[in-house]
């Protein structure tokens, strides 16, 4: 495993990388990183809180159930933009009644920001949760140019 450091306007991450790609994206806040800067990543990062979008995504390789695969894969297909719903998710991957389910994986989502749980929220339109902190999750989805009102 290689740790490498990244900072964003939300605060810094860890970046952990197996052989394959990027495992987990973790979340340290305000702590300041003891790993070294990753340059490529923090490109990436820099574009995603510019609103610009991303050149491209890191190689990341997820790693979870297949239950978990199913909605982390399913979050990467919401636009930049654009919400959906806990129960929506759900529906799409084939488990209508595992809107509960859905809300456990986005928490437990090892790559956040780039496999986006911040754009799952309640069937209600309320914010929801989010692992990151519920005042994150309104900061990115009010960076990502939603109209709509989180409470």
């Amino acid at each position: 495993m290689i740790i490498k450091s990244v900072s964003s306007p939300i605060g810094s991450f860890d970046a952990i990388y197996n052989e394959i790609g990027l495992v987990e994206l973790s979340f340290i806040g305000q702590k300041k990183s003891k790993h070294s800067p990753d340059n490529k990543l923090q490109k990436s990062i820099n574009l995603f809180f510019s609103n610009k979008g991303l050149e491209s995504l890191p190689l990341m390789d997820l790693q979870g159930t297949n239950f978990q695969l199913s909605v982390w894969n399913a979050l990467c297909a919401i636009p930049r933009g654009t919400t959906s719903s806990y129960k929506d998710i759900a529906e799409q991957i084939g488990s209508p009644n595992a809107s509960r389910a859905v809300g456990t994986a986005c928490k437990l989502n090892p790559i956040p920001l780039f496999v986006p749980c911040h754009r799952v929220v309640k069937q209600d339109h309320s914010i929801g949760q989010f692992a990151l902190g519920a005042h994150n999750k309104k900061y990115l989805l009010s960076m990502e140019a939603l109209k709509n009102d989180y409470s």
